[in-house]
């Protein structure tokens, strides 16, 4: 092989994307926080979308704290594929998919959806990034009724600064 050529990395099978990308789908139905990271690079990025929302955009630190305070209000949950369209040349995977948990203390049932761009490492085994659009009146409903009383993130290191809202995903 010439030297002065660079060897490209191996493009991700479809079957790895798909694995990776339902490990972290899962992750969110455990309602573990340990379980819905092992899938995340250490560069992980999430971003809640539309931006009318003003939620900063969260590292990894910052989004297993935003998942603990989310995950503390459910009993159940599931993230469910509607349909999904895998773009390997790219490595993203974009997930439309329903919401579907039972709140703690009796207070119902909470159906929401998603689409999530998901990015994934060029060998297909780790998700570096997320774009989650979330229906926004379902977010602010889920501030208003259901946030924890104690639930403040961190500042993420992606530069923006302040308190979060935390409520969706």
């Amino acid at each position: 092989m010439d030297t002065n050529q660079q060897q490209q990395p191996a493009q991700a099978s479809k079957s790895q994307r798909m694995a990776t990308v339902n490990t972290l789908l899962d992750g969110y139905g455990s309602l573990s926080v340990p379980r819905l990271l092992e899938p995340l690079a250490q560069n992980f990025e999430h971003h809640v979308l539309p931006e009318s929302l003003a939620m900063p955009p969260r590292n990894k630190e910052s989004f297993a704290h935003h998942a603990a305070g989310i995950f503390g209000v459910f009993d159940e949950f599931r993230m469910v594929p509607q349909s999904m369209v895998d773009d390997g040349a790219s490595g993203v995977v974009v997930v439309h998919a329903h919401m579907q948990g039972v709140l703690k203390g009796g207070k119902g049932v909470w159906t929401n959806e998603c689409i999530m761009m998901i990015t994934l490492s060029d060998d297909g085994t780790q998700v570096v990034g997320v774009k989650e659009f979330v229906d926004s009146a379902k977010a602010m409903e889920m501030a208003r009724k259901h946030k924890p009383k104690d639930f403040e993130a961190p500042t993420t290191n992606l530069g923006s600064e302040g308190p979060e809202l935390g409520v969706v995903s």
